[in-house]
This record gives C-alpha cells, sequence and structure tokens, in this order.
C-alpha cells in the first residue's frame, strides 16, 4: 500500500507545531487513524482492496484497486468513518458521567470526534458527506454530473467559511481553521478527478482460478443502453457471467464477464455497450 501526504496537511501540521499544539496533533492523528480505520475495515469486507493513502486535513483519503464503487457500497464505506467518530464522542461523554474526573483528561478527543464527525458530513467531495451524496445521485445520474452537484456545495460552503472568517475579524475572533477547511474545500474543486476516477470492480479481478474450477453460469439479459459499471454491478462472484446485450438496432451481441472487465479498463466505466459496438 502506497502513504502520500497532501502538502496541505503539511501546513497544517506546522501550523500546529508552531502554536504549540503538541497535545492537538497527538490526539488529531489517533482519531482520524480510527475514522480511517472504519473506511477500511468496511471497504474490505465489501470486497475492495486498499491501494493509496493520502494523508490531508480533517481526514485521510482512501484509494483502492477499485474506485468503481456500487452506490450502496460507497455510502456505507463513507459512513463508517463517521459513525466510529460519533460513537467515541459519545463513549467519552457518557465515560464524564460515570467517571467526573476522566474529564479533563478525554475533553480533547471527544472534541476532535465531534469535529471529524461534523466536518466529514459536509457535502462536499471528497469529503464523506459528499460521497454520500454523489452515491446516491449516481443512483439516477450520470456519475460526473453528481460530483458536479457535490463540488457545487464545496464553492458554496467554501464561500461561508472565508466570510464567517472576514467576519470573525470585526470582532477580534481569528479562526485559521476556517482558512485551511476553505482551502481543502477548494482543493477539492481543483482536482476532483483524482479521487472520483472509474476502474472495475475488484471483485472480479484476478479471476483466471476461478474460471478453472467454476462451471456454474449466470445468464443475464442486459440493454445496450446501460453502463458497464451498472452491468458489472449484476454480476454473480460465484458464477461465470455471460451477457445478452439487446443493442438499440434491435440486434443481439452475447459477451462474457471477461469482455466487460476489459471494456471497463479500456474505456470510461460510464460507457454504454451500445457506443461501443455501434
Amino acid at each position: 500500500m502506497k502513504y502520500k501526504i497532501h502538502p496541505l496537511f503539511i501546513i497544517y501540521l506546522i501550523f500546529l507545531i508552531i502554536m504549540g499544539q503538541y497535545e492537538s496533533i497527538l490526539i488529531y492523528m489517533l482519531v482520524v487513524s480510527l475514522h480511517e480505520f472504519a473506511h477500511s475495515y468496511v471497504a474490505r469486507k465489501l470486497g475492495y482492496k486498499l491501494d493509496k493513502l493520502l494523508l490531508m486535513p480533517y481526514g485521510v483519503c482512501l484509494n483502492y484497486k477499485t474506485n468503481a464503487f456500487l452506490p450502496k457500497d460507497e455510502i456505507l464505506i463513507a459512513m463508517s468513518g463517521p459513525i466510529v467518530n460519533f460513537v467515541l464522542a459519545t463513549m467519552s461523554i457518557a465515560l464524564w458521567w460515570l467517571f467526573p474526573i476522566t474529564y479533563n483528561y478525554t475533553r480533547m478527543f471527544c472534541l476532535a470526534n465531534v469535529v471529524m464527525f461534523t466536518f466529514n458530513f459536509l457535502p462536499c467531495f471528497p469529503l464523506d458527506g459528499g460521497r454520500i451524496l454523489a452515491a446516491i445521485l449516481t443512483k439516477k445520474h450520470d456519475r460526473k454530473f453528481a460530483i458536479k452537484i457535490t463540488l457545487i456545495f464545496n464553492l458554496l460552503i467554501c464561500i461561508v467559511f472565508i466570510l464567517t472568517f472576514i467576519l470573525g475579524l470585526f470582532f477580534n475572533v481569528i479562526n485559521t481553521n476556517l482558512l485551511i477547511i476553505s482551502l481543502f474545500l477548494f482543493i477539492g474543486i481543483l482536482e476532483p478527478n483524482k479521487s472520483t476516477s472509474y476502474g472495475y470492480l475488484s471483485l472480479f479481478s484476478n479471476r483466471k482460478n476461478f474460471y478453472k474450477k467454476n462451471n456454474q453460469i449466470k445468464f443475464l439479459l442486459v440493454l445496450g443502453t446501460e453502463p458497464i459499471y451498472k452491468i458489472m454491478a449484476k454480476m454473480s462472484k460465484f458464477k461465470f457471467n455471460i451477457f445478452y446485450v439487446l443493442l438499440n438496432n434491435n440486434s443481439m451481441k452475447i459477451i462474457s464477464e471477461i469482455t466487460i472487465n476489459n471494456l471497463a479498463v479500456k474505456y470510461s466505466p460510464t460507457i454504454t455497450l451500445s457506443e461501443i459496438f455501434e
């Protein structure tokens, strides 16, 4: 697995060091790690293989051998991180009630989890809230359109944070975190494609041994107007998949899952079989 650090994270880390917030750095790293472990655990359980880990402010961006998430899978993966932060914050508060003396030791840990939970649920890309919104929209719209909608939220919320920072200056309140958040959201607008490219599902890659051992076949009838990623979502991982494709000119084409996988690598996953074969 490849580990990368976003330049903005280094800037944020330097800022915390200059401010002498060493304790905040340790707690922040712990909370981020727990948040992303939840993402990774759920993703692996759903059949996705972790490929890259990009450390960014207020979180870690996980990339997998495939980004061709099924919408329902993407929602589950995205929700897992904030849910863990919510549970940890709730447990910390419950601990205060049972053992008040723990408040001074867990206050910052609880606050960090609340911030991670709240911030990551913003409907902006590549935050978890943005991924959830994109996944919901993908069910009825093209993926590119879904991402464009989330990027609109990026811009609007970015403007709100900048205006809030400026307004605070009039009251002698300087919150540099607002500027860092705004910069992070703006970067999400400039480089969305690095986190949204589609590949083919890892579930159906490297299945050569499966082909040799398994004789069961699943036949599926699909329309040529369906995009590749939706066709792949219909595959059975326990059987060899054969597709009867009804094209726009009323002709029928028979292809296997091997062909589908090859097409997914060669073309965009949003392209339809009719566009390829007609």
